[in-house]
């Protein structure tokens, strides 16, 4: 993220202070901004796809734990009933 700040720091100043005369600042960074416009739409999609995998990842993960504690449970059980049977 700090590149992409710096980035933009570096475009627009650099095309705000290089404005061909008689071009408005507005007009000669139009191309600068699109550009970046388009890294930071991106840059956030990407983030967003991470965080989308991630969280799947995540409920994935929760659900197999939970999984393992019901298997776990079942044991503990049946070995309870089996030393109880014993006695």
């Amino acid at each position: 993220m700090k590149a992409i700040v710096l980035l933009a720091a570096i475009l627009l100043a650099g095309c705000a202070a290089t404005g061909p005369a008689g071009v408005s600042a507005d007009a000669s960074c139009k191309p600068e901004i699109e550009r970046l416009n388009a890294l930071l739409a991106a840059e956030t999609a990407e983030r967003q796809r991470l965080m989308r995998a991630a969280s799947r990842r995540e409920e994935a993960l929760r659900r197999q734990l939970e999984a393992m504690k019901s298997i776990e449970r079942g044991i503990l059980e049946r070995e309870d009933r089996l030393s109880t049977e014993t006695r």
